[in-house]
């Protein structure tokens, strides 16, 4: 059953595009693809991404459970904050890329990706009955994906929103810090946080859901509507633009960011001890706490030691040409790697991507080839962003 979000009929009435989306059924553009990625690098723009998954966890045991199923150490941030944290398979492979949000009061809220929390909850409650096997355990695990809403505001003007709604000046916040605000009555989660590269923030609010596959739970989504419209409203002096998957798939690359299912995946290869793609190899070992067990973590200590069978690079192209999800990469006329991610980027015009590729060739300032349509495409290897980040991004200099 194809799978949707709370205002998915505004969308649906308002989006020039709309398809299927990991399950979900979302809007992918509304004027163009470009439009809206160019309303947020130079403005303000807002996308529904309540098809994203939220995990709550409660009891006394829900910090050291969450300890060692996700890597990086979540004990640090206080409450009301969120740690970038990884989820690996046994083996090390990336099952998702997460954020942790200490709610307070041994509560901890899981914001996961759209096509991953439900194998991550069944991932979560068969390791908790396994532990119930052999003791008690004082953890509740609840699945609230459908219940939840979640809008992400982000561009440069997302900071003169947020003063204008909320009062609060969200640069003062450190990035993934939350505070507990609201709007009209209605109370919500906010966060610094985004997945464009822009400064932004999102916003989590409970609401009845007309498309819930709990037929008792399916209500009109009152808040949700009156949150979204509102924030539309005032953003109008800022030229907001309400924003589809498409830009910000566009968005994410150009800021060098990793996607699941594109570069972080577990392959679930056989018969061999380490699985593919781990964080290592994906340049995420910055999640990794490795003063603490994690499930996971003897793969990668393993790996660390054999060495790596391939790393992310990403790469920007000299000849003309969009990379695309698939294409063959060569160095020299050898086959180095393929592209995980590629598109043209609306902000420089010109073709980037992300590829996993030998890691000797994993460095910036290689030149490689891509393989587009059975020609080989010149491109270098770089350091993201691609785009000036003294001009564009969160941390631009004003």
């Amino acid at each position: 059953m194809v799978k949707r979000v709370h205002i998915f009929d505004w969308h649906r009435e308002h989006a020039k595009k709309v398809e299927e989306f990991a399950g979900w059924e979302m809007p992918i553009w509304y004027s163009s693809i470009k439009e809206e990625h160019l309303a947020v690098r130079n403005g303000v723009g807002i996308f529904d991404v309540s098809h994203m998954g939220e995990i709550f966890f409660r009891g006394k045991d829900a910090l050291e459970f969450l300890q060692y199923v996700t890597t990086n150490d979540i004990s640090r941030p206080p409450a009301i904050s969120g740690t970038y944290t990884l989820v690996l398979n046994e083996r090390g492979a990336v099952k998702d890329e997460t954020l942790v949000f200490n709610m307070g009061n041994d509560t901890y809220m899981m914001v996961c990706d759209s096509d991953a929390f439900e194998k991550l909850d069944a991932w979560f409650n068969a390791i908790k009955r396994g532990i119930e096997k052999f003791g008690d355990i004082d953890l509740e695990i609840e699945n609230k994906t459908y219940d939840m809403a979640m809008f992400s505001i982000q561009g440069p003007k997302a900071r003169d929103l947020a003063k204008d709604l909320f009062g609060i000046d969200i640069n003062g916040l450190w990035w993934f810090q939350a505070k507990e605000v609201e709007l009209d009555g209605i109370r919500m989660l906010l966060s610094r946080s985004g997945y464009t590269g822009e400064n932004g923030f999102e916003v989590y609010f409970e609401d009845s859901n007309p498309y819930h596959p709990d037929p008792s739970k399916r209500g009109e989504p009152e808040k949700a509507l009156y949150v979204w419209k509102t924030i539309l409203e005032a953003g109008e002096q800022y030229g907001i633009r309400p924003a589809g998957l498409g830009a910000r798939d566009t968005l994410r690359l150009e800021a060098g960011y990793t996607l699941y299912g594109n570069e972080t995946k577990e392959k679930q290869l056989l018969s061999t001890d380490i699985d593919e793609v781990t964080p290592l190899q994906a340049n995420l070992e910055f999640a990794l706490f490795w003063d603490k067990e994690f499930i996971g973590k003897e793969a990668l200590l393993k790996q660390r030691e054999r060495g790596l069978p391939s790393k992310m690079v990403h790469f920007k192209m000299v000849d003309k040409g969009i990379p695309r999800e698939g294409y063959r990469v060569y160095a020299n006329g050898q086959p180095i790697g393929e592209v995980t991610s590629g598109t043209l980027s609306p902000l420089l015009g010109v073709g980037i991507g992300i590829a996993f590729v030998k890691p000797e060739y994993a460095r910036p300032g290689v030149e490689i080839e891509v393989d587009i349509r059975g020609d080989l495409k010149k491109a270098l290897t770089v350091a993201p962003p691609f785009y000036d980040p003294k001009k564009y991004g969160a941390f631009r200099e004003e």
